[in-house]
């Protein structure tokens, strides 16, 4: 039987607008937030209301030993809206000692004394969406920050840490935005290593149906930098995070010695965690279940959880529903690999299964092994950084053709 989930993601949708790029679930609430008692406090205490009713749904609990505070933009939340539900969680789950709270900020959305009672509410680990410091980018992607607001949110996350109020931060970057070549990808870099974030995460553009740069590309306005000039983008990304002691730990995930993020772990080990919130997604005991993405439906939805307990994903620890190919996929973004037959083994495949099934493998992944995209030790397979990591896709296609075979 496995155990009830030690991690907890938490959804906040609301954004000021919705960026360029964005396809995520979000509620835009525009430029004049209020959020404890003017404009928007309705919409947002409304939506709090569902999520802490949500959160105390659940029966089978077990003291959390990471949270994630993701969004949207949890950072137009005031300090009380994140305090109450730290305490909620504390209460009415436990919160390991050491625990990791992570909480998404963005540069235009706090203050100082904002950043203050974050941490006053027990949040020890910040990630920050700065995505460039480049203006002129940050315009073209349609974010609401400028450079400055980046820098002033750097300054303020870097003192905290050096003062020890906070456990570790991270700064999100978007590679390959439009109007960002070489050039103006290096000076980002070097502008982002110069405040010395513990973590970086950075992540490659990627075109979404239903967003602005769909549109744009569809139409011929938009021009990414193209497939070369991508390649060298990620090679210098690699090269000069390395140069600077970061680890690349996961393919879009960089940090010193001992900041890697725990709570993003559980998602790439096949662990379980709870998801709570509008489009938020949980996985419990292996199935996954994605909270509805409408506002009135969602609401719905809770409703008729708190009264009638629907969803067996929630309650039933009996089962065991993660697909292989999920766990493979995950597992080999990772630094480390996945060993493949431990992975057969706790889907108590039998041997004989497990030696057909991992010739096919092996063979659909020896043109992978043998151009340097992809590394064996045993029964271990990791992906060659930058080579393997940056062209991840080509090996993940072929493992996911071999698994359709085998089905």
């Amino acid at each position: 039987m496995n155990k009830s989930p030690r991690s907890a993601y938490v959804h906040i949708p609301f954004c000021h607008r919705r960026c360029f790029y964005c396809d995520f679930t979000v509620i835009p609430l525009g430029d004049k937030i209020e959020p404890l008692k003017g404009y928007g406090s309705k919409t947002i205490n409304e939506y709090l209301y569902f999520l802490h009713k949500e959160i105390l749904s659940i029966k089978d609990k077990s003291p959390l030993s990471t949270i994630y505070i993701g969004g949207g933009t949890p950072s137009i939340l005031d300090p009380k809206h994140i305090k109450g539900l730290i305490d909620l969680f504390r209460d009415n789950y436990g919160i390991d000692y050491g625990a990791e709270i992570t909480m998404e900020v963005d540069p235009a959305s706090f203050s100082a004394d904002d950043l203050y009672g974050f941490i006053k509410s027990g949040i020890n680990r910040f990630s920050l969406g700065a995505q460039s410091f480049n203006n002129k980018i940050l315009k073209k992607a349609g974010r609401r920050h400028l450079r400055e607001d980046v820098e002033k949110s750097c300054f303020w996350l870097k003192k905290e840490y050096e003062a020890g109020s906070i456990k570790s931060w991270s700064i999100d970057l978007i590679q390959n935005l439009p109007l960002s070549n070489f050039k103006e990808w290096k000076e980002d870099l070097h502008k982002t290593l110069s405040y010395c974030p513990p973590h970086l995460s950075i992540y490659d553009l990627s075109i979404e149906d239903g967003t602005v740069f769909k549109k744009q590309y569809d139409s011929g306005k938009l021009s990414p930098p193209c497939e070369d000039e991508s390649y060298e983008n990620s090679k210098l990304t690699s090269s000069l995070l390395k140069h600077f002691g970061y680890s690349r730990y996961e393919i879009s995930n960089y940090s010193l010695p001992g900041h890697q993020s725990r709570h993003n772990r559980v998602y790439w080990k096949g662990l379980g965690w709870w998801g709570f919130g509008q489009g938020s997604t949980s996985s419990p005991w292996g199935k996954k279940l994605t909270r509805p993405k409408v506002s009135f439906k969602y609401k719905e939805w809770v409703n008729n959880q708190c009264e009638k307990m629907l969803d067996s994903s929630l309650v039933d620890k009996d089962h065991f529903f993660n697909e292989l190919d999920e766990k493979i996929m995950l597992g080999i973004r990772l630094k480390e690999g996945i060993n493949i037959y431990s992975l057969f083994n706790e889907h108590n495949w039998e041997k004989q299964k497990c030696v057909i099934n991992y010739g096919k493998l092996l063979k659909k992944w020896k043109i992978f092994i043998d151009s340097g995209l992809l590394n064996k030790c045993g029964n271990r397979f990791f992906l060659s950084d930058p080579k393997g990591m940056e062209l991840s896709n080509q090996v993940l296609i072929s493992m996911f053709k071999w698994w359709d075979e085998i089905n």
